[in-house]
């Protein structure tokens, strides 16, 4: 019995070992859902600050490194992934597009 209990317990490790990217701990679109339409205070409080910050007239982009993976493609580790905040109806800047590379 314990036996079998090892052998699930190795194979559950192992599968959730393939679930995840070396770096980059999220997964596009999960990361694209819970970034868009967010202010800045909401995406730095859940993820901490940019490795970059660079602000051009009415938009901010946000670039952070090796923070997402790309799950249709072996897991690989996106090097960039850049935020663009813009002003939106209330006035607020918002993430509005996210760029992988």
């Amino acid at each position: 019995m314990r036996s079998i209990f090892a052998a699930a317990l190795c194979g559950l490790v192992l599968a959730l070992a393939g679930c995840g990217a070396k770096d980059g701990g999220q997964q596009r679109g999960l990361f694209t859902g819970s970034v868009t339409d967010k202010s800045e205070q909401e995406v730095e409080q859940r993820f901490g600050k940019p490795a970059a910050v660079d602000a051009t007239g009415s938009t901010v982009k946000w670039t952070y490194k090796r923070i997402t993976f790309d799950p249709d493609n072996q897991n690989q580790v996106d090097n960039e992934t850049i935020l663009i905040f813009q002003k939106g109806a209330d006035g607020k800047m918002k993430v509005t597009q996210v760029i992988f590379n």
